[in-house]
């Protein structure tokens, strides 16, 4: 499993049945399509590195939060979710501004 990056030309690609956009992040897990990326020169392909949440699209984001088992994250905007994951992942509570129920 690792996020793969789309640096081309073209406004998007779909290629392994996997949307690519430029400079955003996706998370590929199968292993044959990430050897094939790895080779190929319009993809960066990074197993280690960490994506910023603000970097993820709000499906990503959603997705985030459906495996975290954060409830309402459907009905959530970007910075909401933003905020819940963080909460998450440091331990502690959401922001006092955060509009989620």
């Amino acid at each position: 499993m690792a996020y793969v990056t789309y640096r081309g030309k073209n406004a998007s690609l779909r290629l392994y049945s996997i949307r690519f956009e430029p400079a955003k992040p996706v998370l590929v897990e199968d292993s044959v399509v990430l050897e094939k990326l790895h080779e190929h020169p319009d993809f960066e392909v990074n197993a280690e590195k960490v994506i910023p949440l603000e970097d993820l699209t709000v499906p990503q984001l959603k997705d985030k939060a459906k495996k975290a088992g954060i409830e309402g994250f459907a009905d959530m905007k970007k910075p909401e979710l933003i905020n819940e994951l963080k909460a998450l992942e440091g331990g502690g509570v959401p922001d006092a501004d955060s509009n989620t129920p």
